[in-house]
């Protein structure tokens, strides 16, 4: 049962973490018909409701971070996803490179509201009557929270106001000017240290989805790659890949995106939903709204309750069908693959039946049920043994309810999945890299030879380092598809000019208009409106 502080928001928690705390009048007064800082911070319960609002910016299902309106579509703006045709501008434009400082629905400000009600809860928890352990274990998880959404900041934005504050305490602190992108990536790992020190390795039931000690490690790694700081990565990410910690593999791929299966050993940070709470579909922050997931609607085929607003390009199902498995295998292709579309089996193999999902839809039905839409233009397809492609995006749809319009959000039983955030299958691969980098090339083996054990595939060994680094980024490629990863390891792994080949060469929309600046996101002009200290980043000017 999904009861956890995740869905316990309090509406004063909100109101106050948000104000930052009111700074006293002439008069020395407080209301005590008004939560204020004096009198919300006297009870651990208090404290732990506020904490419940630091998570609530980045998990808004609209526009948080992963909300369907805003991070989803721009943290799938590399060549994997296909985004269709006619959508809302503000999903488009960021697609295919034409977005501006004006395009709508950027996560910026969002994201700022993380931060700060994190500085919010570091300011006054200390004060809280509770344990020296519970203010640590409290302070730990804030920090992680900011450093997060630092992360997400500097690796999006680039250089960005450093705030370590509540906004309310001064003027300058709104009015802050943007640190160089460095200076963010070193705030990230002070968070992640603070939240490594201070977190649980194991949290009980009732706190289920909130962090701990093995995502500070896991996070912490993957900044040190994104850092280049291949060493510190490898020895943070090593340490949670054995005891005390219990993170592995689920033997089943799809597994890691049903409502079944929550909660399991390859998660390592998973972010809870749950569409019994509050009633409607839009995601606010008052105490009616709904805390579903909503991603399936966004994703689902028509026909299927779905809006249907992206498919797979042709070259990730290629690179998909480009390795098929050992002959007398029960599948012809990587078992991802299964999970990660919809198509018709018998269209290249036979080895499966054909399936039928939503009400024994069989996969013509929901492909012709989207035909309108794919009018606009679809990806060309590979013809295989005579039989041209037809794909659809079946990871994150509620794929696993033989339901009609179960990927409707309206019915609120279809938004109760939780979304693995980190997978442990991202700490292997972490790790390869890691390895790899700093001459571990066998421990990089035994890291790529996991993932690929579970996905089916035949043994395999590798000649040298670039050899293991085609893996490397194969097997992130595969494994992350549509789970926002791949715009972030090209821009890792590939300098620009190597990038936008990749980009022309997958026949990416919008490749033409790849530039160095769309390594980043520009700052929203609404923000340089209201921050006059601000600056655009320095490829956006």
């Amino acid at each position: 049962m999904k009861t956890n502080i995740l869905k316990q928001l309090s509406v004063v928690a909100i109101l106050t973490i948000s104000m930052g705390g009111c700074k006293k009048d002439f008069l020395d007064h407080v209301n005590p018909n008004q939560a204020v800082e004096q009198t919300f911070w006297t009870s651990e319960a208090n404290a732990q409701s506020a904490m419940a609002t630091v998570y609530s910016p980045i998990r808004g299902q609209m526009y948080g971070y992963f909300g369907g309106y805003t991070g989803w579509h721009t943290m799938n703006r590399a060549d994997d996803v296909w985004f269709i045709l006619g959508e809302e501008l503000q999903n488009w434009e960021p697609a295919t490179y034409s977005n501006t400082a004006n395009t709508a629905g950027s996560d910026f400000d969002q994201i700022y509201q993380c931060i700060n009600r994190a500085n919010v809860v570091l300011k006054n928890v200390k004060n809280v009557p509770m344990s020296t352990d519970k203010i640590n274990s409290l302070i730990a998880e804030a920090s992680f929270l900011r450093g997060f959404s630092y992360f997400l900041l500097a690796s999006n934005f680039g250089d960005v106001p450093l705030r370590l504050i509540p906004a309310s305490e001064s003027t300058e602190e709104i009015m802050k000017p943007s640190s160089p992108e460095e200076q963010i990536w070193k705030q990230v790992v002070e968070d992640f240290k603070v939240a490594k020190e201070y977190l649980p390795i194991v949290r009980p039931a009732a706190e289920a989805g909130r962090v701990t000690k093995g995502a500070a490690i896991a996070y912490l790694g993957k900044t040190y790659n994104y850092m280049k700081k291949y060493a510190e990565a490898e020895a943070e990410l090593s340490t949670i890949m054995k005891a005390p910690y219990t993170y592995d593999l689920v033997s089943k791929f799809e597994d890691n995106f049903t409502e079944n299966t929550e909660l399991n050993k390859e998660s390592v940070f998973e972010i809870m939903y749950n569409g019994s709470f509050g009633q409607g579909s839009w995601g606010s922050e008052e105490a009616t709204s709904t805390q579903g997931f909503v991603i399936p609607n966004f994703v689902g085929p028509q026909g299927t309750g779905g809006w249907f607003k992206w498919m797979p390009t042709a070259s990730v199902v290629n690179d998909f069908m480009a390795e098929q498995r050992p002959a007398g295998s029960d599948t012809k292709f990587d078992k991802r693959m299964y999970t990660s579309f919809f198509w018709k089996y018998s269209d290249f193999e036979n080895t499966l039946a054909d399936g039928a999902w939503f009400g024994n839809q069989s996969f013509d039905q929901i492909w012709e049920a989207s035909a309108t839409k794919r009018l606009r233009g679809e990806p060309d397809f590979s013809t295989v043994n005579g039989k041209k492609g037809r794909f659809l995006i079946k990871k994150f749809t509620n794929f696993y309810k033989n339901v009609a319009d179960a990927n409707s959000m309206y019915d609120q039983q279809n938004q109760n999945n939780n979304l693995r955030v980190m997978r442990f299958a991202e700490v292997l691969l972490l790790h390869a890299e890691a390895a790899m980098k700093t001459g571990k090339l066998s421990d990089a083996a035994n890291d790529l030879t996991r993932i690929r054990d579970r996905a089916g595939l035949a043994a395999k060994t590798w000649s040298g380092v670039d050899d293991l680094w085609k893996e490397v980024i194969h097997q992130n490629e595969l494994e992350f598809f549509f789970e926002g990863h791949r715009f972030f390891d090209l821009k890792r792994f590939y300098t620009y000019d190597q990038m936008k080949q990749i980009l022309v060469q997958n026949k990416k929309q919008g490749a033409s208009n790849f530039l160095p600046k769309h390594f980043y996101l520009p700052i929203p002009q609404t923000e340089l409106n209201t921050n006059t200290a601000i600056q655009q980043h320095p490829l956006w000017r």
